[in-house]
């Protein structure tokens, strides 16, 4: 069956049922035929010796042998049935010629009309009924007339009303065969219509889940697309502006916005509205009440996607979006924490399905994280400005002190000529300067001059700072050794003399002061 739906897509449920009903049919005869000739043989061995006519066994081997013939050799279909049919009729008039119709003779005229209706048509039987009546009357008529003889002597006489039984039961039957076929074959079409309704059934669903599929791999493509364009957003200031452009672009919106709650939770603030609408409601600082009725308000409430249609469902706090036919509403979530909306309008009905909402809730959710992430970055950045500006004030505060202290200008060379041609390259120290490099020369310098000296200059500087720290680190363990030393000495003191005379002799001797002193008192707030 499969065969007919693969290579006749509009063949009717009819036409489909009688294809595959003659394909049956085709199968089976080859069987049949092979159960003809091996039961055949023991019929024909029984039937050549029981009768005494040569005639008539001769008929019978005749039979036997084409039939033999087209089921070794492949004749078509036509031919074969042809003779089958053919052999079973001649049978039925032996039987007929040598015992009557008190013979087997019915059998075998009953069998022909089964085979007719089974293997060709309905009308095939009733052609074969009509044949078998005329027949039943022809050799009723000779042999009640006397002018055919039976060829079995022995063979019990009939008579004209045996005939007209025989003939009777043949109609009866063969009638109830036929009726029975028809209603076998339109049951068979019947269940053909049915497989047909069902299975276009299937393919009405396949193609429903494939366009489904389609819409939804096409959302999906779209999120994917609108998300890889807002991942390279840093700035929160564009973040906005940009997913909404997409999000119109994409889904077909005239009017995004996007709502954040206050540190109250009674009001959803407006961040971010698309359009000449969206203009007028920020320079106005629109604002939604939790507790309204809007469609809005009500995605707060349950924190769930919603969906309107209609202006019966659609429920705003403002005129100025008079084309909405469809709304979207989406929660957005940063982890589990519930921080605003994501309001979507378009001027079209039915615009979004309800089957889509979880797509759309992971763009929203996209939209949140990339959010959330320029946000850390500014966090992050402002952080490293400050860092930065910090090690600046203290690299500069650190180079002043020593500079101060210490004279670090080297010079080689003879100062006193004036030369055209000068260079000046600064020391900078993470983005501090701390000094600079100048040479002079009476030809010009070339660009690999340059950059060896810039070269030269950035790792002069790296190793100034290392030396630098060195001794700072030197010093400062310096001074905690000294400490250290004090301390110890202060806590090996016994009584209060003691500890007071240990504490200002080595703070004079460690700083080298010309006079130390140390006083105890109550008497005065501000002891010195």
């Amino acid at each position: 069956m499969d065969r007919f739906f693969s290579n006749n897509q509009a063949v009717k449920p009819e036409d489909a049922a009688r294809q595959f009903y003659q394909s049956w049919r085709e199968g089976l005869v080859y069987p049949l035929l092979i159960g003809v000739v091996i039961f055949g043989t023991v019929a024909l061995v029984s039937a050549v010796r029981a009768t005494n006519s040569l005639f008539i066994s001769s008929i019978f081997i005749t039979i036997y042998l084409i039939t033999v013939i087209v089921t070794v050799i492949k004749f078509s279909y036509t031919v074969r049935m042809t003779v089958l049919l053919t052999g079973v009729y001649v049978i039925g008039l032996s039987e007929l010629a040598t015992h009557g119709i008190l013979g087997d003779g019915l059998f075998f005229f009953l069998a022909l009309i089964v085979f007719a209706a089974m293997m060709l048509s309905p009308r095939a039987a009733i052609v074969t009924i009509a044949i078998n009546l005329g027949t039943f009357a022809l050799f009723g008529w000779l042999i009640q007339s006397g002018q055919m003889r039976l060829i079995n002597p022995d063979a019990s006489p009939a008579k004209v009303e045996d005939w007209i039984s025989a003939s009777a039961a043949l109609s009866m039957f063969g009638a109830a065969f036929i009726l029975g076929f028809q209603r076998l074959e339109s049951e068979f079409v019947d269940a053909q219509k049915q497989i047909d309704n069902s299975v276009q059934a299937l393919k009405d669903e396949r193609n429903t889940l494939e366009e489904k599929v389609r819409e939804r791999t096409d959302q999906l493509a779209k999120i994917n697309e609108i998300g890889r364009a807002l991942t390279t957003i840093l700035n929160p200031e564009e973040l906005f502006p940009r997913a909404s452009q997409l999000i119109e672009d994409n889904f077909q919106c005239y009017y995004t916005a996007f709502y954040f709650l206050d540190s109250t939770g009674k009001w959803a603030e407006l961040r971010y509205a698309s359009g000449d609408a969206g203009k007028v409601l920020k320079e106005n600082k629109h604002r939604i009440d939790v507790d309204g009725k809007s469609t809005v308000a009500l995605a707060v409430r349950t924190k769930t996607g919603q969906i309107a249609e209609g202006s019966h469902q659609i429920r705003m706090d403002t005129p100025l979006l008079p084309y909405t036919r469809s709304q979207l509403v989406l929660p957005l979530f940063i982890g589990e924490t519930f921080v605003g909306i994501l309001d979507m309008h378009s001027s079209k009905e039915n615009a979004f399905q309800p089957q889509m909402v979880d797509v759309y809730q992971n763009m929203a959710n996209g939209i949140v994280v990339v959010m959330e992430n320029t946000r850390l970055f500014q966090e992050a950045r402002q952080s490293l400005l400050e860092m930065r500006s910090a090690q600046r004030q203290y690299l500069k505060g650190a180079w002043q002190s020593l500079t101060d202290e210490v004279d670090l200008d080297y010079e080689t060379g003879d100062s006193e000529t004036s030369y055209s041609n000068n260079i000046e390259i600064p020391l900078v120290l993470r983005d501090q300067i701390i000094g600079q490099i100048q040479m002079a020369n009476s030809y010009e310098w070339t660009p690999e001059q340059r950059n060896l000296v810039e070269a030269i200059a950035a790792q002069a500087t790296l190793a100034l700072e290392n030396a630098r720290l060195v001794e700072e680190s030197q010093s400062t363990a310096m001074q905690e050794r000294l400490t250290n030393e004090i301390i110890a000495k202060v806590w090996a003191s016994s009584n209060m003399d003691s500890i007071l005379q240990t504490t200002v002799r080595e703070l004079g001797r460690s700083l080298e002061a010309t006079e130390v002193e140390i006083e105890v008192s109550m008497e005065d707030d501000n002891v010195q």
